[in-house]
C-alpha cells in the first residue's frame, strides 16, 4: 500500500485521474549530457509546436561540451525554456530533476538528440482528453540517422498497446511489447507523480524510458496514437536499434529485463505486498525465451539446446511469427543463423517498403 498526497492506492486497477482543463499545460522534459551537436534541433522542434501552452524544462546533466551555452541561447529567446544544471548522475537523474521543476498537467519526454514533429503536442493533448481514463500515452517514432536520413518507423507494423494491461502483466512477467523509446512517451501528471523520482541504480539509470513503460501500465490505461509524432535519432549510442543483433546486444537486453523486473516488483510492493509476491518471474515471458535462445546461439553456448527447447514451447502461443524458421534454426550453421536473425529482426529498407504498401492497401 502507498499513500500519495492523501490518497491510498489498494489493489491493482487503474487509478482515478483528475480531469484535464481545456488547454492543459504540457511540460516537455529533457535530460541532456554532451549532446551539443543535437540539443539545438531538439529544442527548436519543441518550440515550433502547433500547441503553445508548453514549458520546456532541460536538465543538463554535467555536460562538458557546448551544451549549456546552446541551451542558454534558447532560454534567452523564449521564456518557455528553463535550464537546470547539476553534476552528472545519469539520464534518469536528469529527468527526475526536470520533473521536480515541472508544473504541467501532461508530461512528455524528449531525448536531447530527438525531435518532435510540429503537431505532436496538439495530438497527445487531444488523445488524453479523448481518453480521460488513460494516463499513459504512446505513439510511433520515425527512426532517422545522425544526419536525419529516414530509416523507417518503430514499431513498424505491430500494434501499439491500448487499454488496461495491469492484470496480464502481473501474470506474464511484466513485459509489454512494441513500446516506443523516450520521445514517444507521455504521462498524465497523476501517473507521473507515482513513478517519479525514478531509481538511479545501474542499469536503470540508463533506461528511464523502459522503466516507465514497465511501471505505468500497472496503474493506468494506455492510450495510443498510431501516427509517428517524433524522430528518434540513431547514432551508435542508443539503447534501441543496434546496428546489428549480436551476442553482446542481446545479453545487455536480457540484463536490462532482469533489472526492470526487479524494479517492477519493488513498485508493486509499494501498492500491496501481495501483488509483489504474485508477480510472476520475467523468464516466463516468451520474449525472454526468444532472446535467451538467440543469445545462446550467437554466443555459441553449449547449453543452446535447452534454450531452444524452452523457446519451442512458446511458439504455439498467439502472435508467434516465422515459426517454420525458428523450428529449423537450431540446425543452421552459426554464420547463417546470425545473418538470418539480423534479416528477420532488423528493420531493413525492404521491410519498410512492404509495411508502407500494406498500410496504403
Amino acid at each position: 500500500m502507498t499513500i500519495v498526497e492523501g490518497e491510498t492506492i489498494t489493489g491493482l486497477h487503474p487509478i482515478e485521474l483528475r480531469p484535464l482543463p481545456a488547454e492543459p499545460l504540457v511540460s516537455i522534459l529533457v535530460s541532456n549530457f554532451n549532446y551539443a551537436r543535437y540539443i539545438g534541433e531538439s529544442l527548436q522542434s519543441a518550440l515550433e509546436q502547433t500547441y503553445s501552452n508548453i514549458e520546456i524544462i532541460v536538465c543538463d546533466d554535467g555536460s562538458t561540451d557546448e551544451s549549456v551555452r546552446i541551451i542558454e541561447e534558447y532560454q534567452r529567446k523564449d521564456p518557455r525554456v528553463q535550464l537546470i544544471r547539476k553534476a552528472n548522475g545519469g539520464q534518469a537523474s536528469g529527468f527526475n530533476a526536470a520533473f521536480a521543476a515541472s508544473r504541467g498537467e501532461i508530461l512528455t519526454l524528449l531525448d536531447s538528440d530527438d525531435l518532435f514533429l510540429p503537431h505532436k503536442i496538439e495530438r497527445i493533448v487531444a488523445d488524453f482528453q479523448a481518453h480521460p481514463d488513460s494516463g499513459f500515452g504512446v505513439h510511433r517514432v520515425i527512426r532517422v540517422s545522425a544526419e536525419r536520413r529516414r530509416q523507417g518507423v518503430w514499431p513498424m507494423s505491430d500494434p501499439l498497446p491500448s487499454g488496461w494491461y495491469g492484470s496480464r502483466l502481473l501474470e506474464d512477467g511484466g513485459i509489454l511489447p512494441f513500446m516506443p523509446p523516450t520521445s514517444g512517451l507521455s504521462l498524465h501528471r497523476d501517473v507521473a507523480r507515482r513513478l517519479f523520482p525514478l531509481p538511479l541504480e545501474a542499469p536503470l539509470v540508463s533506461c528511464p524510458d523502459q522503466l516507465i513503460t514497465r511501471l505505468a501500465p500497472f496503474i493506468t490505461n494506455v492510450t495510443r496514437e498510431d501516427e509517428a509524432l517524433a524522430e528518434y535519432r540513431l547514432h551508435g549510442g542508443n539503447n534501441y536499434g543496434p546496428d546489428r543483433v549480436t551476442a553482446a546486444s542481446v545479453k545487455r537486453e536480457l540484463q536490462y529485463c532482469e533489472a526492470l523486473w526487479g524494479a517492477q516488483k519493488r513498485f508493486l510492493a509499494t501498492i500491496d505486498e501481495g501483488l509483489a509476491q504474485a508477480f510472476q518471474p520475467v523468464n516466463l515471458h516468451p520474449y525472454i525465451s526468444f532472446s535467451s535462445y538467440i543469445h545462446s546461439r550467437l554466443a555459441r553456448d553449449p547449453a543452446v539446446r535447452s534454450h531452444y527447447d524452452r523457446y519451442m514451447e512458446c511458439l504455439n502461443g498467439p502472435g508467434a511469427r516465422h515459426v517454420w524458421f525458428w523450428k529449423l534454426s537450431i540446425y543452421l550453421p552459426g554464420p547463417w543463423f546470425e545473418f538470418a536473425v539480423n534479416l528477420l529482426i532488423r528493420q531493413s529498407w525492404l521491410k519498410q517498403k512492404i509495411a508502407r504498401f500494406r498500410k496504403m492497401s
